[in-house]
Order: structure tokens, then C-alpha cells, then sequence
């Protein structure tokens, strides 16, 4: 079985792999941010190696702002629900399929999701590896 096979797509799920060499590796935040920008993986890797240089961050948090930011991306506060619960990967998305945020229609986005992963969101689905939609969304960055 492959892992397209293993993880199939769905209404909140693509499954896409910017590496171009079509590694499953610990390179998640390069992927998402190659996918959301439209940039090549290896221009990531490259903006990933000045920040490193520059910045002395990791591609946490601040490592992640610190590249998009550059280019005109912006983070965003954890979205919640009106009874102040997180989102899901699958509800967020559904939400933007849905039109509850207008703000994020046609916009792509690089999301934090489960803790310690990230993730692309195109059209309202996440883009990845495997389907990590049972995940909660945590910070998120959209282009401005």
C-alpha cells in the first residue's frame, strides 16, 4: 500500500508532497510553506537556512514568522468557535468551505496543527502528507 493509498483524499484532505524528491521526512513546515506560497521546496529550504543564519531561530513559531513574514504573510491568533473551543483541522476547513470566514475565502494559508506539525490549507482542504485534519488548528498565517 502506498501512503496516497493509505491516506486518500477527502472533502478536508489533499494528499500532496512538495519534496521533490518525494521523501516522507521531519520537513513538514518546509513543505507547508513551498505549498501555501507557491514557492519551490528548495527556495523554502534556502529562506529556511538564511533565517537560521540571521535570526538564530528554529522553524518554530518564530521561524516560521520570520520567513513568511518577509514576504508579506502575517500571523494570525488560534481560531475559536463562539463557545470559545478550538477547531479541528476538518472543522476549520469545513468552516471555510462553508463561507464562516469570509476573510479566508481563496486565501491560502500555513496552519499549526496537533501541537507540533504544519500544514498547508488550499481551496479549504489541507495539503500534506497524511491526513492530520483530526488535529486541532493553532497559529496560522495568511498572505495580507
Amino acid at each position: 500500500m502506498t501512503r496516497q493509498q493509505k491516506y486518500p483524499d477527502t472533502k478536508y484532505f489533499r494528499f500532496y508532497n512538495a519534496n521533490p524528491h518525494g521523501r516522507i521526512t521531519g520537513d513538514c513546515v518546509i513543505r507547508a510553506i513551498a505549498t501555501a506560497t507557491e514557492n519551490e521546496y528548495n527556495v523554502v529550504c534556502m529562506a529556511e537556512a538564511v533565517m537560521r543564519i540571521e535570526s538564530g531561530y528554529s522553524l518554530g513559531n518564530d521561524g516560521i514568522n520570520w520567513i513568511l513574514e518577509r514576504i508579506g504573510w502575517k500571523r494570525q491568533k488560534q481560531p475559536r468557535k463562539a463557545n470559545g473551543k478550538k477547531y479541528t483541522g476538518e472543522e476549520f476547513c469545513r468552516a471555510i468551505q462553508n463561507g464562516q470566514f469570509k476573510e479566508l475565502e481563496g486565501k491560502r494559508i500555513v496552519a499549526n496543527i496537533g501541537g507540533h506539525h504544519t500544514v498547508a490549507i488550499v481551496d479549504g482542504k489541507v495539503w500534506d502528507t497524511w491526513d492530520s485534519t483530526d488535529g486541532c488548528i493553532g497559529n496560522y498565517w495568511i498572505k495580507e
